[in-house]
């Protein structure tokens, strides 16, 4: 059974691998800031709901810390979401990912000295095995929805039935970023799925 300690540090370092990608320029920075952004917001959606509640039952004296940490949420959220908005080529841009990969690894580096050892030292191993198991189902059910929004209504479908004939007609946000890219669309990094869509047909 999963351990949810070990859960939340594997995700954290899912997240890292991601934002050292876009800081490096390996691949497409808006495609890896949402991928990023599908993993970081059920994250602490999860970690508000039932993981910071816990670690403050369990040692009362990090309760400010405990709300540091959902401030942070709110604001790294409100960072990410205005870089997803923003062009990657726009000026400016380079240093408000900076910023937010900063305080991002500044939030890790607390929750894991500082939160999670609660959770390692006081909670049983039954615990956390069965908080493993609910951040499990809670960020992968918030994923599954993210990636619905990122991909259409037929997410549940598109893995296992490639060869139908939906894939053609409704590929993915990432998917018509990238032709948006290509033809080089002004302000694609803020279009909607369906904007994206109309303006790569347009092209």
């Amino acid at each position: 059974m999963p351990d949810v300690v070990e859960l939340i540090k594997k995700q954290h370092r899912e997240v890292d691998e991601l934002l050292k990608r876009a800081e490096s320029g390996d691949g497409d920075t808006a495609a890896l800031l949402q991928k990023v952004s599908n993993l970081l917001l059920p994250h602490s959606e999860a970690e508000e709901s039932f993981v910071y509640p816990k670690i403050r039952e369990l040692k009362s004296s990090e309760n400010e810390m405990v709300k540091d940490g959902v401030a942070e949420h709110h604001d790294m959220e409100a960072k990410l979401s205005e870089l997803l908005r923003e062009d990657p080529d726009s000026p400016g841009y380079d240093g408000k990912l900076a910023a937010f990969i900063g305080e991002l690894r500044h939030h890790v580096e607390e929750e894991e000295n500082d939160l999670l050892p609660v959770l390692s030292e006081k909670a049983s191993d039954s615990e956390r095995e069965s908080m493993g198991s609910r951040f499990m189902q809670e960020t992968e059910g918030r994923l599954m929805a993210a990636s619905g929004t990122v991909g259409g209504v037929a997410t549940g479908t598109s893995g296992s039935s490639g060869s139908g004939g939906s894939e053609g007609d409704e590929p993915t946000k990432t998917e018509l970023y990238e032709k948006a890219k290509e033809q080089d669309v002004p302000g694609r990094s803020s279009m909607s799925k369906e904007q994206l869509k109309e303006a790569v047909d347009r092209d």
